[in-house]
């Protein structure tokens, strides 16, 4: 029933309410007999295959089984065999936990036999110590019976040989990872040390006047003593059972010093953190503790591996505030030494002191060799680095305060402070490039570069060998260096050009002077220096001794050869070869320069021509014989116009009469200012 009204409703939804498609009946007949057919086909096809598929499945059902018994049987094989064994072992077994049991319980008794020994030996080891009356006092070691140091060195062997309990070890007051930086300290020196640890804890802990905080150095001095009292008898006593017990390389000394240093670094990292709200309390106990760690080394030869107090400083938020404490009072010194009234005075005499130091480069100087020394301690490049980059920001405000100085100062420079800064730049500049060949110095550039080449990330790099600082290139003052030098030039450029300006002030007259008309000085008796050249030499005179005065040895000696350098252009282009020179003339200028001028320069240098070379070579060209200077003259020309006279060049033509910086063209210029060639001139 269900068939039929399924196959209505198809048939309904096939053809619809249309009459006219009754005629699709024949299509749909036809598709439904193709699918019938196809039914067929496939039924027939599955009835020839599905035995063939269905006795292999049960074939290999059948298989399996097989071989699940077969697994099953080895199975309850082994069970039996394995529950044999385990019967017969189960009595081994049970007496070898017994046996482990025993060593458990043997291990524990012999812990706590040496436990009991260790505080035997100690609490025995704490009789002998008040029988030579540990610690001493004020170095003072009463004479012991030698059978309580003899029982000193017995128990410090026995002691030696005991591993001390941790609840029994003394226990830091602070907490903190600084600490872990010590290695335990051998059982003995820290017995040693513990009388000392409870008097350092009862006077510089809690609320006992010893302990304030304004006063760091009362326990860095109480420390240093104990170390001073006591390194002799550990060094004595204590030493030889360490080599005898195969310790050579540990120190009984360095052991105690270790022991004490920890004390002072709990102390420290205790107290700073509260101090640095207090710049003065803070800034009194770096300075305290740098002290103490230089005292400790230089004294007490306190190595520099092993932890020390620069630890507590290095901290990441002390080393900040110290950087920063550094920079401040720094800026307050500069502000002082360059404000006091006699900063530009010279230390001592000029006779006595050729670089004419003044008091203010002395304390700027003084203040970045203090700084050196408070950070050249420090372990990690990269603190060092820091200092480093500090040291080289005051050097630049030290330059920009000299010329914010400079730009106040009268338009005067010879009456100024000009050559007082003038000295002290030159001062630095040559104590930077001293320091800059210094060990430590190139230790940091070393470290510099590797640290730029790592694009400045993490810290500068492996410690530094010789061989390796031999390839640097350059210092860590190079830029500064620079700039430095390049204002001692201007400043040096400035004072030679103030004084030109007064020679050539007073210098009209003489260039103006009929140098064609005056007569030989072969018809006066005694030849005289020119009358207009007299002031401008007196000037040149007076100014050459105010610049030895006023400037440093190595200034002076570059200043005058710049002021010669100018004096030589000046008088060979304006005066010179802005005239014409009759015989008498020509012998004059001659005789003012090589017999009054030069010598001005000679108390400097034995060959004061040389720094006057056209000078000195025009006036040699307008003495030549009428008939020589003539013939010269043509053979320059020929030479500039032929390219030589049988080979000769123009060089080897001048250079026979001692002429060597005038070229050709220059020396014919010169030789036509001579009247006596000047009609033959065509």
């Amino acid at each position: 029933m269900d068939l039929r009204k399924n196959v209505i409703n198809k048939l309904n939804i096939e053809f619809g309410k249309d009459v006219k498609n009754i005629s699709k009946s024949h299509e749909l007949y036809k598709k439904l007999q193709e699918e019938k057919t196809a039914i067929e086909k496939s039924l027939s096809l599955a009835s020839s295959e599905v035995p063939s598929k269905v006795s292999a499945a049960i074939k290999g059902v059948e298989d399996t089984n097989i071989e699940i018994n077969k697994l099953t049987a080895k199975f309850d094989v082994l069970n039996v065999a394995v529950r044999s064994q385990l019967m017969k072992v189960e009595g081994t077994a049970s007496q070898l936990q017994d046996h482990i049991d025993k060593i458990d319980n043997l291990k524990r008794i012999l812990a706590y036999l040496r436990c009991v020994k260790a505080i035997e030996d100690i609490r025995e080891f704490d009789m002998v110590l008040k029988a030579i009356k540990w610690p001493f006092v004020n170095n003072v070691l009463a004479t012991p019976p030698p059978d309580a140091l003899h029982r000193f060195q017995l128990l410090t062997e026995f002691l030696l040989q005991l591993q001390l309990p941790e609840d029994l070890l003394p226990q830091a007051v602070v907490t903190s990872a600084l600490l872990t930086d010590f290695a335990p300290v051998c059982l003995p020196i820290s017995l040693l040390i513990r009388p000392l640890r409870k008097r350092f804890l009862f006077h510089f802990y809690g609320a006992k006047q010893t302990n304030r905080p304004d006063k760091p150095e009362w326990f860095f001095t109480q420390t240093l003593t104990w170390i001073r009292d006591h390194e002799k008898f550990v060094s004595q006593w204590v030493q030889p059972v360490l080599n005898r017990n195969n310790l050579h390389p540990v120190s009984a000394k360095l052991e105690m010093m270790r022991g004490l240093v920890q004390l002072v670094v709990e102390k420290l990292h205790s107290e700073l953190p509260h101090l640095q709200y207090d710049d003065t309390l803070f800034s009194h106990t770096v300075d305290e503790t740098l002290g103490f760690d230089r005292e400790l080394r230089d004294s007490f030869g306190y190595p520099a591996s092993q932890p020390s107090v620069i630890g507590v400083l290095t901290q990441a938020q002390i080393f900040v505030k110290w950087i920063h404490m550094e920079k401040k009072y720094a800026g307050e010194k500069m502000d002082a030494m360059l404000s006091s009234d006699t900063a530009w005075l010279p230390l001592s005499t000029p006779e006595l002191d050729e670089l004419r130091v003044t008091e203010c480069g002395e304390s700027f100087l003084t203040l970045l060799l203090t700084i050196t020394e408070r950070y050249s301690s420090l372990p990690q490049p990269g603190h060092r680095l820091q200092f480093l980059e500090l040291q080289l920001e005051l050097l630049d405000d030290f330059r920009v305060r000299l010329l914010q100085l400079l730009h106040e100062e009268p338009t005067d420079p010879l009456n100024s402070l000009l050559p007082a800064i003038l000295n002290t730049i030159s001062y630095l500049a040559s104590v930077l490039q001293e320091w800059g060949g210094l060990t430590h110095f190139l230790q940091l550039q070393y470290y510099k570069v590797q640290f730029d080449s790592a694009g400045g990330h993490g810290d500068a790099g492996q410690k530094a060998n010789s061989t390796e600082m031999e390839g640097l290139q350059g210092t860590v003052f190079d830029d500064v260096l620079g700039l430095l030098l390049h204002m001692k030039d201007e400043l040096i450029n400035t004072l030679c050009e103030a004084v030109m300006m007064d020679v050539m002030a007073r210098s009209r007259e003489y260039r103006k002077d009929k140098w064609f008309a005056m007569p030989s000085p072969k018809e006066l008796v005694n030849p005289t220096v020119t009358p207009s050249v007299c002031l401008m030499f007196q000037v040149l005179a007076e100014r050459l001794h105010q610049l030895q005065e006023l400037l440093s040895v190595p200034l002076f000696s570059t200043a005058w050869q710049t002021l010669a350098q100018h004096l030589n252009q000046f008088v060979y282009e304006e005066v010179i070869l802005q005239n014409n020179f009759n015989e008498g003339g020509a012998m004059q200028l001659q005789y003012d320069m090589t017999r009054n001028m030069f010598p001005l320069f000679g108390q400097f240098t034995r060959k004061p021509d040389v720094h006057f070379p056209q000078v000195k070579e025009s006036c040699v060209l307008l003495n030549l014989p009428k008939g020589s200077a003539h013939l010269l003259r043509d053979t320059l020309r020929s030479c500039l116009v032929d390219g030589g006279v049988e080979g000769l060049q123009e060089e080897d033509v001048l250079a026979e009469i001692g002429v060597h910086r005038l070229d050709a063209e220059k020396a014919i210029t010169i030789l036509n200012l001579r009247t006596d060639l000047t009609h033959l001139l065509a």
